[in-house]
């Protein structure tokens, strides 16, 4: 298991965002000390990363009135995919944009995004300022053969 944690914008920018785009779908957490709280999200399609590092997304609207959240939350971010060998954990400030007239007047969300935020009312759209990211590699290790583990336990027992 090979893991790097880091918070350079050059490896954000880079090697990171490459590989959760490659992912596409994370578990959307808020750490929050606020009363009222969003709930845990599964984001199946990020809509982009943008040059500042930001990564936009879409949730459904909660059922609550939406003006009662906080609009910068502390959040975190598990990318995953079943069948790949490694993994993404993001942390960083999710805010909540709710705003149409923000959201067409920002240039770094994906016109993709923005269209869906406009045209369909149940979502709200998400960017979330990464502040920390870990890359896991979980490949696993050749396991040593038979003779070799059986020699190892034999050693272990007289020594």
């Amino acid at each position: 298991m090979f893991t790097t944690t880091t918070d350079s914008k050059e490896i954000q920018t880079g090697i990171v965002n490459d590989k959760i785009m490659e992912l596409q779908s994370a578990l959307f957490f808020t750490e929050s000390a606020s009363l009222l709280k969003l709930p845990t999200h599964v984001i199946s399609n990020v809509a982009g990363i943008d040059n500042d590092g930001q990564i936009w997304f879409v949730i459904p609207r909660p059922v609550q009135q939406i003006e009662e959240f906080e609009k910068e939350i502390p959040a975190k971010l598990d990318f995953f995919k079943k069948g790949v060998s490694f993994y993404v954990k993001v942390k960083g400030k999710a805010i909540l944009m709710n705003d149409h007239t923000e959201i067409e007047g920002d240039a770094a969300i994906a016109e993709q995004l923005r269209e869906r935020v406009k045209n369909d009312k149940s979502v709200i759209a998400v960017k979330v300022k990464i502040q920390d990211t870990e890359y896991v590699d979980n490949t696993p290790k050749a396991s040593p053969g038979w003779m070799r583990a059986s020699r190892m336990q034999l050693s272990s027992w007289f020594f």
